[in-house]
């Protein structure tokens, strides 16, 4: 209960309580007056007319006030009149006089309570005001440090406004956030963005200044050859690259669906296999068992494919790839193992970063633009699972995807229909 409100309360009950004295001292000044003049009148008939004793105490037990009447008349004669004015009666001065008093001392109580209650609450919505003027400027200036300051939030008086402002705050907080890391990632893209295409801009310059420099028309061809492959370089990277700028831009938006975890699997398999029997590779896939998953069918074989393409590309002609599944608990776990180059332990988390291909120069040989992986681990993430790297059993690498099964996928934050 606020203060202002208490003390108001506290005035009305000391007036009553006031008002409750006065009453009663009231009551007890009429009663005793009463009894005076029945003992004055009792006084003065007993003793010059005693025998009327019987007939006044008679009197005195008659509830019907039968004789009231002759009585009014016998003393109207003398000034006793019901009619006369009750501050006329000598009697009554002093009951009347103490009824003013008490009454001048409640009203001026009760102002200056009035008084002192306005000035209290005004003074309280002014710092009230003040105080939650300050919060918005400080939410404005994208200061949220009284978010901390439990004092500043407790000032405002109504816990429930509090409540709402800290959430309000909060949340701007949270957007604030969101807003730095996401202008920090756009100008981390427009740097790598830059120096990707860097490499095949200035490729195809130079053999574009070449090709117009030659006279040979076989060495015009080759040197067409060499500006179209750049071509496609730029292609492949311009198609990556769009596909990171929806992720950091949270364009792409999920779309889970029941699906079967062999359609996922099949499909992504089945995209790789013309680059597998180019290089007479194998992929050896266990037997699959039948299970039902809640995810997005384009994107989550998009993820498995990607790792796929990667093993078939860092893997040599002939070699196999072996791809294994379990139905756990709670998730599905896919391994895929093949037998490349292999990844160093202290990469294995880089992998996965944006545009990140490694040092080994067989890497740096083949085509590729760093994205795939990146772009995995975006998108399993987001599904709710996990992906993790860690040596093969004869040289090679196994990626280990992990993705939610239905009843788990719910119990999880942030996942159907989730921006990436």
């Amino acid at each position: 209960m606020k203060k202002e409100t208490q003390l108001f309360y506290a005035l009305v009950l000391a007036g009553a309580l006031l008002f409750g004295v006065f009453g009663l001292n009231v009551i007890r000044e009429a009663y005793l007056h009463e009894i005076q003049t029945v003992q004055n009148l009792a006084g003065r008939m007993f003793m010059e007319y005693p025998e009327t004793k019987s007939d006044f105490l008679e009197a005195l037990a008659d509830m019907d006030r039968a004789d009231s009447g002759a009585g009014s008349a016998w003393l109207e004669r003398y000034g006793y009149d019901e009619e006369k004015k009750m501050e006329e009666n000598r009697r009554y001065q002093h009951t009347l006089r103490l009824f003013r008093r008490y009454l001048a001392v409640f009203v001026i109580a009760a102002l200056a309570g009035g008084y002192c209650f306005d000035r209290i609450s005004t003074r309280k919505k002014k710092q009230q005001e003040e105080q939650i003027l300050s919060i918005l400027e400080s939410c404005l200036s994208e200061d949220f440090k009284f978010l901390d300051d439990e004092d500043a939030l407790k000032r405002l008086g109504n816990r429930q406004f509090a409540d709402t402002l800290e959430k309000f705050g909060r949340k701007l907080q949270l957007k604030s956030e969101l807003l730095e890391e996401e202008q920090d990632n756009t100008k981390g893209l427009v740097t790598d963005i830059s120096h990707q295409l860097r490499t095949p801009l200035g490729a195809l310059r130079a053999c574009f200044s070449l090709y117009t420099e030659v006279q040979e028309q076989k060495e015009k061809e080759e040197f067409e050859e060499r500006c179209e492959m750049q071509i496609d370089k730029l292609e492949t990277l311009t198609k990556a690259l769009g596909n990171i700028s929806q992720l950091e831009t949270r364009m792409i938006r999920l779309q889970p669906e029941n699906v079967s975890f062999t359609e996922i699997l099949a499909g992504a398999v089945n995209a790789i296999y013309h680059k597998a029997i180019a290089k007479q590779m194998t992929i050896e896939i266990d037997e699959i068992e039948e299970v039902p998953l809640f995810l997005d069918t384009k994107w989550t074989t998009e993820a498995i494919l990607n790792v796929l393409d990667n093993a078939v590309k860092y893997s040599p002609a002939g070699s196999s790839i072996f791809v294994r599944t379990w139905k756990l608990f709670s998730f599905v776990r896919v391994e895929i193992e093949d037998q490349g180059i292999g990844i160093p332990k202290r990469e294995w988390n880089q992998i996965f970063q944006r545009f990140y291909r490694g040092n080994n120069d067989f890497v740096k040989k083949e085509e590729g633009t760093g994205v795939g992986l990146y772009l995995t681990r975006k998108i399993i993430e987001e599904g709710g699972g996990t992906i993790s790297v860690r040596p093969g059993r004869e040289g090679g690498s196994i990626f280990v995807i992990q993705l939610p099964l239905p009843s788990v996928k719910g119990l999880l934050s942030g996942q159907a229909g989730s921006f990436l």
